[in-house]
Parts: C-alpha cells; structure tokens; sequence
C-alpha cells in the first residue's frame, strides 16, 4: 500500500492543496485581481509572494481542521473560472488582495487577521464559477502557450 493511501482523507486533501499552492511560481500574480505590489506610493513589492506563503501557513496551522469541516476546495483557494479574483462572489477566502493569518475557523465562517484587523468570509455567493486557483493559473499557462504558437 501507497504512504499517499493510508492518508485519512483529510490529510490528503491537505496534501492536494499543498501540491496545488506550491505549483503557482512566487514570483509572478497567477491570476487578474491580485496584485504584485501594494497601492500607493511607496507600496510594498512581491505582495502575491506573501499571499502565497500564507496559504502554505494556514495549511500547515488548519489546514485538516478545515478539510474535516468540510472547506471545499474553492472555498479557500478558489477564483472566477474567467474573471480570475476579480469576481469576489466566486473567490475563496485565503485568495485575498493582502496575507491574513487565520485565528478561527468554524463550519461556515473563517476569521482572517492583519494588523488587528480581522475579516470575516462566510463562503462563496458564486461557487458553481470558482476553479482552484491553480487550475485558473495552468489554463492561462496554455491559452498562453497555444496563443504564441499560433502567432509563429
């Protein structure tokens, strides 16, 4: 037997999101919506870099605690199959415009915190239009990629 399969199965979807979120480069925004540097003069640069090492953190602090409450995959990692994170209705909680950190966590609500400011997401309005971000980031990746093929 597998070390993979004798996972329970919240482990494994924590693994799943693990592979997913690691496959997005640091060094460039996967999606419209999100930013690379702060607004503002002045505004801090690499701002998706630390939105991605937060999700890693909230994985490795909640991340079976949420799959065994039942966190579907778009809910936390999820943005509009064509609008990327510019549609909020169908963005996940962790996808957010700056890294929060998670300081609860319940069935039908996630507590996010930055400099004592704390939001609140409920889940997704739209989640029959969220993709996990990565396979948003994969699908430009290829519509790119055919693009250029096609223009040579």
């Amino acid at each position: 037997m597998s070390a993979a399969l004798a996972l329970p199965d919240s482990a494994r979807l924590v693994a799943s999101w693990r592979a997913g979120v690691l496959s997005l480069p640091d060094d460039q925004v996967p999606c419209p919506g999100m930013i690379w540097r702060s607004p503002g003069e002045g505004g801090r640069e690499g701002v998706w870099r630390h939105v991605r090492k937060a999700m890693l953190v909230f994985l490795d602090e909640w991340g079976e605690h949420a799959a065994d409450l039942g966190w579907s995959t778009e809910a936390l990692f999820g943005v509009h199959r064509a609008a990327g994170a510019m549609r909020s209705d169908s963005t996940g909680a962790l996808v957010s415009l700056y890294p929060r950190r998670c300081i609860a966590l319940c069935e039908r609500e996630i507590h996010l915190e930055r400099r004592s400011s704390i939001m609140v997401d409920r889940g997704l309005i739209n989640p029959a239009d969220s993709v996990p971000l990565w396979l948003f980031a994969a699908s430009q990746k290829r519509i790119a990629h055919n693009t250029l093929r096609q223009a040579i």
